[in-house]
Formats: structure tokens, sequence, C-alpha cells
């Protein structure tokens, strides 16, 4: 588990009120992918043919939490040349710590191109999640551990599915 990982576990720790995420929510992650990943970088070059790493520079909160906001703390002069950009990013890492306290796993269900990218892929992955339905009694166990809100037993490749394990070790009869 990376360290982004560990702390959007550690902010839903927080004792709040806990929601899902409304379904349709999570299909931003597909536009934030294709618009700010595929498409920006490829369209918006620079003299030497490259793209900017556009998610990176718009979207994406880590870099606001790890290196805006202990820059500006450091060097209080950079203060006097914020904008718009750093009011945007600001106002997505507010929103995605609110989201992680309130969701499990929001950043992840809601944002992150890469766990897009591999959710694309988990219907071709080595490394899958099998049901036997021979020995599962739909007890329902396993979608109730399931951090990213998804029934193992229904939709077992689901794009949406991080592999974590949960599901099987919540198993009585082993059925996954």
């Amino acid at each position: 588990m990376d360290k982004r990982t560990i702390l959007t576990v550690l902010l839903h720790k927080i004792p709040s009120p806990k929601k899902r995420i409304y379904k349709p929510l999570t299909y931003i992650k597909y536009v934030l992918l294709a618009v700010f990943v595929l498409i920006m970088p490829a369209l918006v070059t620079d003299d030497f043919g490259l793209g900017a790493p556009a998610f990176c520079e718009y979207i994406c909160p880590a870099g606001t939490l790890e290196g805006g906001i202990p820059l500006l703390l450091t060097h209080p002069e950079l203060r006097a040349q914020l904008g718009g950009l750093f009011t945007l990013t600001a106002a997505i890492l507010i929103m995605t710590l609110i989201g992680c306290i309130i969701c499990c796993r929001f950043f992840c269900k809601v944002m992150c191109p890469l766990g897009t990218i591999y959710g694309l892929l988990n219907k071709i992955s080595l490394y899958r999640v099998h049901v036997d339905r021979f020995s599962c009694v739909s007890c329902g166990r396993c979608a109730s551990v399931c951090q990213m809100d998804i029934d193992p037993v229904a939709k077992p490749d689901s794009a949406e599915c991080i592999r974590c394990g949960k599901c099987a070790a919540s198993c009585p009869e082993q059925a996954i």
C-alpha cells in the first residue's frame, strides 16, 4: 500500500457519518483519464512536442498537499503569487479530504486515473477473483466488507475491484 492509499484509509477512520458513493460519480474518473491524462497531454504540447502532465497540474490533490501548501508555508513571499489554479487545486484537495473522511477510498472511486486503467484491465488480468457458485451460500459477507462497494459474487471481474482480498478472507465457505 502506498502512502496516499494509507492516508485515504486513515482519513476514513475519523469518526463521522459514513456514506456510499452515488454510483454515477464513479464515472468521473473515466472522464478525468480521457481528458487530463490522454487528450490534453496529446494536444497541448511544448516546442519539443512534449505534453504537460495535465492531471498532475490541474486535478491531483497530492501535489497541492505535499508540494504547494508546504512551499507556501516555508516561503511567505510566494503567497502574493497565488492565483486561480492554486484555488482550484486547493478546492479539489478539500473536497477530496472531506470525501475520504465520509466515504472509504473516495479518491480511488471517483478520481484516480491509474486505478481506472488498472480497472479496465481487470477483465484480462492474470490475478482474478473467482467465485465457486456451488460453494457460495449467498450470505453477502463478501459484499459487506468490500471497500469498493461491489458484490464480488455478481461481478467478480468488476472494473471497480482493487483485488484487496477482503471478500475472500470474509467468505465462510471459501467460495472466493
